[in-house]
């Protein structure tokens, strides 16, 4: 018996390229990741909404649709700008977040001249400074003695800066006004 030759080249020819509604789809899935330097000031915005969504999400402070309304942003939008850091939200998952994330942040960092503008990608940074800010605020509310903030912040590094934790000096700033951080994140973007 003589067995029948079959073309093998043009078989696995036509199964590497794939079919036109498969090539659609990956170009649609598949965005470049956004710089945050290239983006306009209304880019920009958007990013540090959905930045703050993240971290809301990630500390429990909503469900993932509810904090989608609070920050004015499209489900698609927030993938669309937080990408990978999204975990979940398929087949009936809740959405979720990765642990931790190397998105752009202007925050606000404490020195002895008061709060500057300090960009950060390190979201474990921006948590301790949230952490620190508290505890100050915490201690100008008398909620924290003077030893116990001293004792948690002095000789802090964070991104290699020492965080200001001289409580005679903050305390000084606060009755000059110096210190009004209404929010952790710093409204730099306009200024850029």
């Amino acid at each position: 018996m003589r067995r029948r030759k079959t073309n093998s080249r043009k078989k696995t020819a036509a199964q590497n390229t794939p079919s036109r509604h498969a090539r659609k789809r990956n170009s649609r899935t598949q965005k470049p990741p956004l710089r945050y330097s290239s983006l306009n000031a209304r880019q920009r915005s958007t990013y540090d909404r959905a930045t703050s969504l993240l971290t809301d999400l990630r500390a429990g402070r909503g469900s993932y649709s509810h904090l989608l309304l609070k920050y004015h942003l499209a489900s698609r939008t927030a993938r669309d700008y937080l990408g990978h850091d999204l975990l979940g939200g398929t087949r009936g998952k809740p959405v979720r977040t990765s642990k931790s994330d190397r998105r752009v942040r202007d925050v606000h960092f404490p020195t002895a001249l008061g709060d500057v503008p300090f960009r950060t990608r390190s979201s474990r940074d921006a948590t301790k400074l949230s952490e620190f800010f508290n505890d100050r605020y915490k201690l100008l509310d008398r909620r924290l003695s003077v030893e116990d903030f001293e004792a948690k912040w002095q000789g802090m590094h964070i991104a290699r800066k020492e965080l200001f934790a001289d409580t005679s000096a903050i305390l000084d700033m606060a009755n000059a006004d110096v210190l009004n951080v209404q929010d952790l994140y710093a409204s730099t973007t306009n200024s850029r």
